[in-house]
């Protein structure tokens, strides 16, 4: 069942109506202490979560030995041993070459041994010589002469790490490309703030996408939480001026282009409506340049801490850690498997130094 809340009940239908279709049933009507109508509605007896499909195998997804983590290493990792090998290779020959000079290189000397293994570990996942100069800088500092802990301390000094606080006054609005896992996160956040005693709600403006409103259908009953469709800013202070939730309130955005001025007019509209925080979610893994270039663009809207997704599905991370350094975004949350029962895992420097060691390209020992 989803709530929808106008200011007259013929409205309040309709909203429904255009969400559900034709086979919208109303559950029940209420009148809210503001003056606004809220209705219950759906297009099913029970709607229900679809179940899950077996996990995959990607590097990351095991979690059955405790000395290794969540980063044993499936039989999906070890497709071409011998093409992640040279990529390994020619990734590192290209930064050592980069490196040997220039303004970019901070000083870096790859013919130190301390340089060269951090520079082993990190060059294949595409993280830029930027980022593995700060590394490198930070990695000075570790008290143990260790490849794991450097990258730790490396880590710790580089990122700022800043984890959700959920407050039913600062709603969380998820911001970011088409196909981030915007919705499957919004449900993670919402099963977070229930795990801690919390209540949660949903809000989602994804109503264009194809699928989009089962989705948040699917986990809103699943979670057993409030959710609300919207369709402009004005719905979304409707529903927080009437609605009055406690707890966690988590926003879904529809997928955008940070360099189209109308999208990015639409966002304004909606973070002022809800008075958010505006977050932004990206794959761990893509194209570097361009998460660097939306991590800009992003933060001219106001956005501040970034939560990376799909570690699942990916080996080199490089991508989502580096938009979140150029464009100086704290690290809030990673998420490394698609079932939202697991949840997100809070950043941490621990984290990326094992996610980085165990899924380090190149020749697997069996």
């Amino acid at each position: 069942m989803m709530k929808f809340i106008a200011s007259t009940l013929d409205a309040a239908k309709a909203k429904a109506h255009r969400a559900l279709g034709e086979k919208t049933v109303i559950i029940s009507v209420r009148n809210l202490p503001s003056g606004d109508v809220e209705v219950t509605a759906s297009d099913k007896p029970s709607p229900a979560a679809p179940t899950p499909a077996p996990k995959a195998s990607f590097a990351g997804a095991a979690r059955d030995a405790v000395d290794e983590g969540p980063f044993k290493m499936g039989a999906g990792a070890r497709l071409s041993d011998s093409i992640e090998a040279k990529f390994s290779a020619d990734a590192l020959s290209r930064l050592s070459s980069k490196l040997s000079g220039g303004k970019s290189s901070r000083g870096i000397n790859m013919s130190d041994v301390t340089v060269r293994a951090m520079a082993e570990i990190l060059a294949p996942h595409g993280i830029g010589e930027s980022l593995l100069a700060a590394l490198v800088d930070g990695a000075r500092k570790s008290d143990i002469d260790e490849d794991l802990y450097r990258l730790e301390t490396g880590f710790r000094e580089t990122f700022v790490f800043a984890p959700m606080v959920f407050s039913p006054t600062s709603p969380i609005m998820l911001v970011g490309p088409t196909g981030a896992g915007k919705t499957s996160t919004a449900a993670k956040l919402a099963a977070a703030a229930q795990a801690n005693g919390s209540k949660a709600t949903m809000i989602t403006a994804d109503v264009g996408r194809a699928g989009a409103i089962d989705q948040i259908k699917a986990y809103g009953e699943a979670l057993h939480a409030e959710y609300f469709i919207t369709e402009s800013p004005l719905d979304v202070a409707q529903i927080l001026r009437s609605h009055k939730p406690q707890g966690a309130v988590v926003f879904d955005t529809p997928g955008v282009s940070p360099f189209d001025s109308a999208d990015i007019a639409a966002l304004r509209s909606y973070r002022e409506a809800a008075n958010a925080e505006p977050v932004l979610v990206l794959p761990a893994s893509g194209d570097a340049d361009e998460y660097v270039d939306w991590a800009m663009a992003f933060k001219e809207i106001g956005v501040r801490r970034c939560i990376l997704t799909k570690f699942d599905a990916t080996k080199r991370v490089g991508a989502g850690l580096r938009a979140a350094f150029e464009g100086e975004l704290a690290l809030a949350h990673f998420s490394e498997t698609p079932f939202i029962s697991e949840g997100l895992l809070t950043a941490t420097p621990e984290f990326l130094a094992r996610r980085l060691i165990a899924s380090r390209p190149g020749p697997i020992s069996r």
